[in-house]
């Protein structure tokens, strides 16, 4: 599945990182957003590291969720995909 992802201003995702619309009580003004598709703060998406962990985060995700796993359960899990990323990466 691919996974396309759209940056955007602070001031448009507010406390949010990344969202998409499988996310559960999805706030009205993100309900625009396709199928597929993440909407990440721009902050975020300029500094390397960030990026690449929003990128694992999300595509995990999301590949769950279209599997049939519940939002929460694909949350933890690309959690932790994320956080075995920042260990290789220290190594």
């Amino acid at each position: 599945m691919k996974v396309k992802f759209k940056v955007k201003p602070k001031k448009t995702m507010g406390e949010y990182i990344a969202i998409h619309n499988e996310v559960p009580h999805l706030p009205k003004k993100f309900k625009k957003i396709k199928d597929n598709e993440v909407w990440v703060r721009e902050d975020w998406w300029k500094d390397p590291v960030k990026k690449d962990r929003i990128k694992t985060h999300e595509k995990v995700e999301l590949n769950l969720m279209n599997k049939g796993i519940k939002y929460n359960e694909a949350h933890k899990i690309a959690n932790k995909f994320e956080k075995n990323m920042l260990k290789k990466k220290r190594r």
